[in-house]
């Protein structure tokens, strides 16, 4: 059996690993699972692999939903952040519903912060693995494997409050649900039929599962309550922002910010978020006067490389990014 550090120090080998070319979802990872497709969960497989913890995470994944639902059979998952230490895999649902069946990203925790956020390391993010710094908003929860070495015991509890919960956390939501709810209840701690009452109106009226358990989903729901609000607000991009790129052949988000600037300035109407997506390729294509069907293949690179006066050989490689990126730093893409 391995050791946290070692599962962190794959993943920090990882760090800067593109796709080739951009937007393929093709690179080493993903050669190594022999599956084309989001890569985010295999590389948290990849990085358990190479450091003799692919059982420690439960197993080879792709699906980060399977992958949390793993975590939950073997009883090493925990809702929300509470408790949360380096080398615990984190999952994320960026819809805000905070429901495992909706989890649609994960990483592995680097470090906990003092004011509360989370330094993490991700693949696929942005096309890329590199780290983030997240708070808990759209976090479900999160898998403490069973390290060898180097690992922490599980929280006592699993983050969610229901009957016969006490404490702090109790009294707070007890508050709350008087404040959007109008409830009544006594703010004592005491998770009982009043509280499980109270909760189970909550969750009815801003249409939530209806089970009486204040997990991740109804928290967030709560937070935006307490704002005047019915859902939890969508994520706001944060692009890179505009400067001069560094002329390295590495296609990150900020060369694609960069991309997203320059088509838009030609009559795109991207959202500048430094993620090669769907509508960014198809506007790529439509300027480049190729069939806009979303797919990067031999043809679009073909007219991209002939555009920017790369060799036109149908591959995106090093060298066709380099030549995109003295385009975009000297406007004449």
């Amino acid at each position: 059996m391995g050791s946290r550090e070692g599962m962190l120090n794959q993943m920090r080998a990882l760090i800067g690993l593109g796709e080739y070319p951009p937007g393929s979802n093709r690179n080493k990872v993903t050669a190594w699972y022999v599956m084309v497709g989001p890569w985010c969960d295999m590389a948290i497989t990849y990085a358990a692999a190479h450091s003799d913890n692919l059982a420690a995470v439960g197993g080879r994944y792709a699906y980060t939903v399977w992958h949390a639902q793993k975590f939950q059979s073997m009883g090493r998952w925990h809702s929300g952040t509470g408790g949360i230490r380096s080398g615990d895999i984190i999952f994320f649902d960026w819809s805000g519903s905070r429901r495992v069946s909706a989890i649609d990203h994960v990483g592995i925790v680097e470090a906990v912060h003092s004011d509360g956020t989370i330094t993490t390391i991700e693949g696929n993010t942005s096309d890329v693995c590199m780290r983030r710094k997240r708070t808990g908003a759209y976090v479900v929860g999160y898998g403490r494997p069973a390290y060898g070495t180097g690992g922490s015991p599980m929280p006592p509890n699993d983050g969610m409050l229901r009957r016969g919960s006490t404490g702090t956390a109790v009294r707070t939501l007890q508050g709350n649900l008087n404040t959007v709810m109008r409830s009544g209840l006594a703010v004592d701690g005491q998770f009982g039929s009043k509280t499980d009452a109270a909760v189970r109106s909550f969750q009815q009226r801003y249409g939530l599962a209806v089970d009486g358990v204040y997990g991740p989903a109804s928290a967030a729901t709560m937070r935006a309550a307490l704002k005047g609000g019915s859902t939890p607000p969508a994520p706001t991009p944060r692009p890179p922002a505009p400067a001069p790129l560094v002329v390295d052949g590495s296609y990150g988000p900020k060369t694609c910010a960069a991309l997203q600037r320059a088509l838009n300035r030609r009559g795109a109407s991207l959202v500048v978020d430094g993620s090669f997506g769907p509508l960014t390729k198809r506007a790529l294509q439509r300027y480049l006067g190729v069939t806009a069907d979303g797919s990067i293949g031999p043809i679009t690179v073909k007219a991209l490389q002939r555009h920017i006066g790369a060799v036109r050989d149908g591959s995106w490689g090093r060298a066709t990014t380099t030549a995109l990126q003295r385009k975009l730093n000297a406007g004449s893409f």
